[in-house]
């Protein structure tokens, strides 16, 4: 199968997935080059190159009108790459609302939806922005989500997405230490990680590190990651010396030892949908301390991967930390439990299998509701994988060679 991958966000996520959809089938991923630059190592942009066609597209502002240029050069990439199935990662309306509304009659659309409403102070669900998503969202042929929390809430926005939604795990992130010893990590020292929103509730695990301190606990939190909400706290930051603050992007081949030092990594969150910060953290058999938001709940599973608390509770957020901090025995089963759940749930062989089982029944969908419109996606698929979809929703393999054995591109627009 011919499958073109779209993603100007998420670029370590999309190209894993290319990687391993590669095994067998022929893919194009288009990623915005600074976004790749950012987020892929050295030794993940060479398995990229090597085993899918990669496209570094240099994306404008939104307010210049060049970036309209971008647009077309995805879509005369992607008709050039005549492919079955288009997978877009959920960006903003300007930059690919087109390509969906443009390409959907002709190959079926598919959309990861990393968020279906936005954290609390983003754009509102009444607004201009969010009607426009909501429409684009309406338009894909099947839509993936993270988790079942998420699946129902994208769910109760429109009932007319009921059954059009599948849910597929986040893939395991910063792979370096995934095959690596588990770490013991520094004593008493978690990490906040990510970029500082106040939604990801760091005023809390400072309240929780404060609390750790009255109980004589020499407890050291590591925030790694700059935004809005960091210049909040940063007076309460300058002024603890058990803080050690990163304030600036941290290059992805660092990240790994970040989470190799620490006890756990803490998800303080007042809201969410599910975290990329967690499936590092697995990767690198790392535990977590998370609330119970969003679909979290669903990943971060007590006694095995980490420990579950209430949202914006200082009190119960400091009562786990001190937990592990106390029990070394607990902390490193959850770190084993942890490493082993990125190996058997989050890996990304797994992802492209059901991911694969979405292509079908978006080609199955797709046929379906375009059975007068012949199409060159159409016809792609039928000389590939024998005509119609399969019944059963197990992928498999459509003969074509692997990825190891075929030429590769890469360019940039």
């Amino acid at each position: 199968m011919r499958i073109a991958l779209l993603a100007l966000h998420f670029a370590e996520y999309a190209s894993r997935l290319a990687v391993a959809l590669a095994a067998k089938h022929e893919v194009l991923l288009l990623l915005r080059a600074s976004n790749a630059d950012n987020e892929l190592t050295a030794d993940l942009r060479g398995l990229v190159e090597r085993s899918v066609d990669v496209r570094y597209l240099k994306v404008r502002r939104h307010r210049d009108p060049r970036v309209l240029g971008t647009s077309v050069a995805i879509n005369r990439a992607i008709r050039r790459f005549s492919p079955a199935v288009l997978h877009v990662q959920e960006l903003n309306p300007l930059l690919g609302g087109w390509t969906i509304v443009s390409l959907r009659k002709n190959v079926p659309v598919v959309v990861t939806v990393h968020d279906p409403v936005s954290h609390s102070g983003g754009p509102p669900t009444n607004g201009l922005f969010w009607k426009t998503v909501m429409w684009l969202r309406r338009r894909a042929s099947r839509l993936i989500v993270h988790g079942p929390r998420m699946q129902a809430e994208l769910e109760g926005l429109d009932g007319d997405l009921a059954k059009r939604v599948d849910v597929i795990p986040h893939g395991v992130l910063g792979q370096t230490g995934i095959d690596q010893p588990v770490a013991a990590g520094e004593p008493a020292t978690f990490l906040f990680f990510g970029r500082v929103e106040s939604y990801k509730g760091l005023r809390y695990l400072l309240d929780a590190n404060d609390i750790l301190r009255s109980r004589r606990h020499a407890s050291k939190l590591i925030i790694a990651g700059v935004g809005p909400d960091l210049e909040t706290h940063r007076p309460r930051l300058a002024a603890s010396t058990c803080v050690e603050l990163i304030d600036r992007y941290v290059p992805a081949a660092d990240v790994a030892s970040l989470f190799r030092r620490s006890t756990a990594v803490v998800l303080p969150y007042t809201d969410a949908t599910q975290s990329g910060v967690a499936a590092i953290a697995f990767a690198n058999s790392c535990p977590v301390i998370a609330t119970a938001v969003g679909d979290l709940p669903d990943i971060v599973i007590p006694g095995r991967t980490g420990l579950i608390v209430p949202p914006c509770d200082g009190n119960c957020l400091a009562d786990a930390m001190e937990t592990l901090i106390g029990d070394r025995g607990l902390r490193d089963l959850l770190a084993a439990g942890a490493g082993e759940y990125a190996k058997e749930i989050l890996s990304w062989s797994r992802i492209a299998e059901l991911t694969e089982a979405t292509y079908y029944r978006a080609l199955a969908s797709h046929r379906g509701h375009h059975a007068t419109e012949p199409s060159v996606a159409d016809e792609s698929t039928r000389s590939r994988i024998g005509g119609e979809a399969p019944a059963s929703t197990a992928p498999r393999s459509d003969g074509e060679p692997s990825a190891a054995t075929r030429p590769r591109r890469t360019g940039s627009y």
